[in-house]
């Protein structure tokens, strides 16, 4: 990668100290005691309000890219905003049960049935013995992450095929120090081997998404990604 494709900016260099101060503090926690860690990664914590926030920020980063599509009139790129908008947006209300308990509004019926954790939100729903939040937000996004931080931005190199889809949809491409901190935060919460961490797995997910937004790879090494 170019140099302007590696360099680390305030933002990141901000975020990543964030990030990682909590994930250390996680851990110190963690070794005096199992309940002060779960002050840190509990619902309507630290660990769960950031992440929502990383979230939303990111959601309303892709607003502004739909509304930059729509003056483009590039329609590839808006349906890609568009999408990634919705989907953000999903993440950040699941991620605080769609403010259910800062509104302080009851559960409903389906909810208390099905949800295991009596909350309103999706990911915690058990249906036919079928654990949504293992199967979809736990092994399925493995998968994506995967192919997301260590094949796209490879096959984006390799394949003209892929690269001109990546530059078609404006697709905001992982920088090498992005990928490296991904995998490293995440090597370290695991670590910290304690109940919970998942609470930081998703921190990390999160505030990495937000900084990749805001400054993606445009080019791989001397191949342009982005218009």
């Amino acid at each position: 990668m170019k140099k302007e494709n590696s360099l680390v900016t305030l933002l990141d260099i901000v975020v990543y100290s964030l990030v990682f101060g909590i994930i250390i503090a996680g851990k110190m926690l963690g070794l005096r005691s199992y309940d002060l860690f779960f002050e840190l990664v509990q619902e309507d914590g630290l660990a769960e309000y950031l992440t929502a926030f990383f979230l939303f920020a990111v959601a309303v980063v892709f607003a502004f890219r739909a509304v930059r599509s729509i003056k483009m009139k590039n329609r590839y790129h808006l349906i890609f905003n568009i999408l990634m908008f919705l989907a953000f947006v999903f993440g950040a209300g699941e991620e605080i049960s769609w403010g259910q308990r800062l509104l302080n509004t009851e559960t409903g019926e389906f909810f208390q049935q099905y949800n295991y954790q009596g909350e309103t939100n999706l990911h915690n729903l058990e249906v036919g013995g079928v654990n949504l939040n293992k199967l979809i937000f736990s092994q399925l996004m493995l998968v994506a992450l995967v192919f997301y931080f260590m094949l796209l931005p490879v096959l984006t190199l390799k394949s003209d095929f892929i690269r001109k889809l990546v530059i078609r949809f404006d697709v905001p491409v992982p920088k090498l120090h992005h990928a490296t901190i991904f995998i490293f935060q995440n090597i370290f919460i695991l670590w910290i081997n304690l109940l919970k961490v998942d609470e930081l797995h998703e921190l990390s997910l999160a505030s990495i998404m937000f900084l990749i937004l805001m400054a993606p790879a445009t080019e791989i090494k001397g191949k342009a990604v982005r218009e």
